[in-house]
């Protein structure tokens, strides 16, 4: 394929105008659900919210594309051109809107296979296991996990600057999403020991998102999963709340939480 038939890479951009084309239809909210995985670089459930989508879209669709507006509309109808037109036009829309639909899912898939090789690969990766196992004294605290690969690294507030601060505090909701995610990734948490204590998320709260700064509470004595983190707002350090790992791992799946990673390449 040459480079001037090739499809150009979709953004979140295109999920919005779609979601923008039909809003308020039956495949409105899954479109809405594919672009807030686009934007956590989450591309199978992306993918799959977007099929979904299209699955719907494409059912609604099916008594209209098989019309014939020349036999469809009354001969003896006295607007009977302009209701061929509108029948017309209604069709080249369903068509195009498919068309679509069709365009950015191939490339949702390409990049959920890219994502599933490369958890293949890791899988694959063999590794040394350490001949004496810790006891229970010596159990790490939620703040010390696995290692992150090596070209990935944790953010801190010293990875973000003040322009881009002030930036992000200007902006509302998915503006604030897109904001971010053009400078780190997002990786959502699934597990407690996925908690870093130093380390920046995401949080959002209604229409707004703050970068929060995580560290431990030095006079906590609860277990490891309990162990709450304090969580202060690095544009302001007034709103704060305290968070046990459990609860940060809670928000994440309702997709109201990411740890921020520096991005790849």
């Amino acid at each position: 394929m040459n480079d001037k038939t090739k499809a150009r890479p979709m953004t979140v951009d295109d999920l919005q105008d779609l979601y923008g084309e039909l809003r308020g239809s039956r495949s409105a909210p899954a479109i809405m659900d594919a672009r807030a995985f686009f934007l956590e670089r989450q591309w199978a459930d992306s993918h799959t919210k977007l099929n979904e989508a299209y699955e719907k879209y494409r059912e609604s669709r099916q008594r209209i594309l098989r019309q014939d507006p020349e036999k469809e509309v009354d001969a003896k109808a006295k607007d009977r051109d302009r209701q061929v037109r509108r029948l017309q036009r209604k069709q080249d829309k369903a068509r195009e809107i498919i068309q679509k639909f069709e365009t950015y899912l191939p490339q949702l898939e390409r990049l959920a296979e890219k994502d599933r090789a490369k958890e293949v690969s890791k899988a694959a990766t063999p590794t040394d296991s350490p001949s004496e196992q810790p006891d229970d004294d010596d159990a790490p605290d939620v703040q010390v996990t696995p290692p992150l690969p090596q070209d990935r690294q944790i953010v801190t507030k010293d990875s973000v600057d003040e322009a881009f601060l002030n930036q992000f505090s200007v902006l509302i909701g998915d503006r604030q999403l897109e904001f971010v995610s053009g400078r780190f990734d997002f990786q959502p948490l699934t597990d407690p020991q996925q908690v870093i204590s130093d380390a920046i998320y995401l949080l959002r709260k209604g229409d707004r998102c703050m970068m929060i700064h995580a560290e431990t509470l030095a006079d906590d004595t609860d277990s490891d999963d309990n162990a709450k983190l304090l969580c202060v707002d690095i544009v302001k350090a007034k709103n704060r709340v305290e968070l046990s790992p459990n609860a940060m791992v809670r928000l994440s799946q309702k997709r109201k939480l990411v740890l921020l990673l520096t991005k790849v390449g």
